[in-house]
This record gives structure tokens, sequence and C-alpha cells, in this order.
């Protein structure tokens, strides 16, 4: 038997996902077709009349839904018996009104509640702290157990998304999107949740376009609180469409979506996407200069992950935004550094990808950036100049980042690990660079 579920894109009916026995396809509908400049489910799956099959549509759906094993079993037992933690299609249509991106997934006997505003459930820090402290004797507790949210959130990290609302969190029920993503960090890091929201923004005070962050407490439990640059609020957005309560969603997918492959497959050594590919994308999508900016914004970011020895930028953790026909690399996020943790050894860390043909975090230096700027068609020697300018003005952005009471204030003895394992760290870079 043949299943639906109808896909929205924006708040606008884009076509039909249907799944039998053996695989799931998808389909534009005419209007969405119609329309002047319809967004893309995904670049990999461009606007048009034909069907598409499971090796696009799969991957798409799969890099929806968390990239962890006993969240998806969770998952699916909670949604049983119609929901299968090996299929996609019978969790989105469980839990895929509120996606990364613009995109929802709706049964067809239910199209009319996303023309109706979702409600709210108000929380108190109480009932979020104690959501953070199963989520921490848990990870694979993603959803809180006695609200039905019906949202799916990528990666492997355990993560949960709210709203934000009149200076109150709120867990939305229905079409209603959230607008703020919650990472209580993880549990083998210690304070990992300081250290991805120093990691954000440092990268944004050296001029790199990176999420906005910030650290709360609910109830004595730390989280880092990632606010959703896919989401607009009604002052931001425009017309023609607007989701629930007035906030607009904004499509995105990472580079695996894009490029059809499996989350499963993220790291280049795994198979998965490589700077090549990546960069290719971009220069097939966009005008020439348009490609040639967002391709040395890339490379900044991945660059900036090698600054700071972040082993984990692989290739889902990094995204473009979609609006019609236009694309856009999407700020920075998932960024943490491993340096001030036992495990960090700089002589045997290896990245997420390869700069210049090697993986090794020691065997990268200026050579090798120049070199891998050249073979995406950038200035090499200007490429070389602009890590140079990063380094040169970090480690003022890390004292002062690091010196903030508040933080200070939750745990000082991490934050000065982490102070100077950065300063360390960037020395040992700008040693490289020369």
């Amino acid at each position: 038997m043949t299943r639906q579920l109808l896909v929205f894109v924006d708040g606008v009916r884009a076509g039909v996902l249907e799944c039998d026995v053996r695989s799931s396809t998808f389909r534009y509908d005419r209007p969405y077709l119609a329309r002047r400049t319809p967004t893309p489910l995904s670049l990999s799956l461009p606007v048009g009349p034909r069907e598409y099959g499971p090796e696009v549509v799969e991957p798409f759906l799969w890099g929806l839904l968390p990239d962890n094993a006993e969240t998806l079993r969770r998952w699916a037992l909670d949604a049983r018996p119609q929901a299968d933690e090996h299929n996609p299609f019978t969790l989105l249509q469980h839990y895929g009104l509120d996606c990364a991106g613009a995109v929802q997934f709706v049964r067809p006997e239910n199209e009319a509640t996303l023309g109706r505003q979702g409600g709210l459930s108000r929380l108190s820090d109480a009932q979020i702290g104690a959501q953070i402290r199963a989520m921490n004797a848990d990870p694979s507790r993603w959803t809180f157990d006695d609200r039905d949210g019906r949202f799916s959130l990528g990666g492997a990290q355990a993560k949960f998304g709210l709203l934000r609302e009149d200076d109150a969190w709120a867990l939305p029920t229905g079409a209603t999107p959230t607008t703020h993503i919650v990472k209580p960090g993880i549990p083998e890091f210690r304070a990992s949740a300081i250290n991805e929201h120093i990691c954000l923004m440092l990268a944004a005070r050296l001029g790199l376009v990176a999420a906005r962050s910030r650290i709360e407490r609910f109830d004595g439990e730390t989280a880092v609180v990632v606010e959703r640059y896919d989401r607009l609020r009604p002052a931001e957005a425009r017309p023609p469409e607007e989701s629930a309560r007035g906030l607009r969603r904004i499509h995105q997918e990472d580079f695996c979506q894009a490029l059809s492959v499996m989350p499963s497959q993220k790291y280049e050594d795994d198979g998965g996407p490589g700077l090549g590919r990546m960069a290719a994308l971009l220069r097939r999508q966009l005008p020439r200069d348009e490609a040639q900016r967002a391709i040395e914004r890339l490379l900044l970011g991945v660059a900036f992950n090698w600054l700071i020895a972040a082993p984990d930028a692989h290739a889902k953790n990094y995204s473009v935004l979609l609006s019609g026909r236009q694309i856009a690399l999407a700020p920075l996020y998932d960024i943490a550094t491993l340096t001030p943790y036992d495990r960090y050894r700089s002589e045997r860390m290896r990245l997420a990808q390869k700069v210049a043909g090697t993986y090794r975090l020691a065997e990268i230096g200026g050579l090798e950036w120049r070199t891998e700027a050249a073979a995406r068609g950038l200035d090499p020697d200007r490429f070389g100049d602009r890590i140079t300018e990063l380094v040169a003005a970090a480690p003022d952005h890390i004292r002062a980042l690091c010196s903030d009471p508040a933080l200070r204030a939750m745990d000082p003895e991490f934050v000065d690990d982490l102070r100077t394992a950065l300063l360390d760290r960037f020395a040992a870079a700008a040693a490289a660079l020369r």
C-alpha cells in the first residue's frame, strides 16, 4: 500500500511524498511549479515535473532527523505501531511539523492544521531544567515526554527546540515554529555548552557569520541556547507567506542533503563531501562573483575550525539557505574546540575534511591553505593573508570573552582552561602559517 505525506515549504504546499514497502518518492505539485519563483525542497531536488526516487529523496529526509540511533528507536517506540526507526517517512509523519528550514510534512487528512495557529505550553525554568537533567541522564531523550511537540532536529548531539515569546519560554504545538535550539552539552566533555558559545562568539567577533547564542541556566542546569537563523520574527518577515504566530520559516539544507549523501557518510573519510564537492556545488548554483564570495566564506569557516582545533566540521555542519532562486551560505553553527580536554593531541588530531590532501591538524599550515585556496579558484595569497588576520586578532577576543563575569560564575576553572588552551592553539597556528 502506498502512503502519502504532503510537503510544505514556507507555508505553501510544494508536493507529495509517497512511500511504499520499498522506498520513498517525491513529486512537486503543478500549482507549485507554476509559481513565479518556487523554492526547491533541496538543491538535489530541483523544481521540475519529474518524479524523484529514493536515491535523492531519502538522503534529504534522513538529514532532517536525529543522527542518533537510540533517539530514532525511542521516537519509533513512542509513535508505534505506525513508525519504523529505519524508515524516515514513518518518522516524519509524526515528527515533521517543524524541521530544519521551511519544510513541513503533514498527512493529507490533517492539511487544514497548517492553516491554523498552533498552541503554546509555557515552560518554567524548573520544567526546562528537569528536561535537561533527563537528557543528561539519557541522551536519546530529545522530547518532553508529556507533551506533543512533533518537531525534528538533525545532528547527533541531544537538543530540543523552544519558542521565545514575551521574554518567556514555551513549547509550541501544531504548526507553530520553534525559534531557539537548546543544547545541554555533551556529558563526556566538561562544560561543552560554554565551549560552543565561546567559539561561536569568537567566530562572530573575528568577522565571520555565525549563529547567535547565549548561555542560560535553567533551574541550575547549563545549556547553550542558539537562535535559529532559519526563522524570522514578524518585524523581519516579508510577504507573501508567514507561518503561525507571525514567524516565517526560511528554507535551508546541509551539504549532505544538497549533494544526496546519507548522514552516515558525513565525514569525508567515510565517503562524504569534501571541500572540492562543496565548492563545485556553489559554483554550479551561483553566478561567478557570488560563488567566489561563498566559497571564500566556506573555506574561512573550515579554516576557523582548524584554528580552534575543532574535529567535527563535517559536511552536515555547513548549510545553505534557499529562497526561490536565491542561495546563500548559512551562518556557522555547531563549532567547539577540543583543546581544553585530555583527549586533545595536536599531533594526532584529524579534521573532518581534507585540506590540501591531508586530514592531520599538525600537517596543515600556510602552504596547505594557499594550495587549497588555489584549488578552489581563490587568490591563494589573499586567502593566506585573511587567515593570518584572524590569528592576529583572536587573542584579544579570547581574553575578553573568557573574562565575562556571567560565564566565569558558571565554571571559572573551565573558562580559565579554555582561555589558556585557545591561546596556545592560536600561537601554534601562527607558527604553522609562517
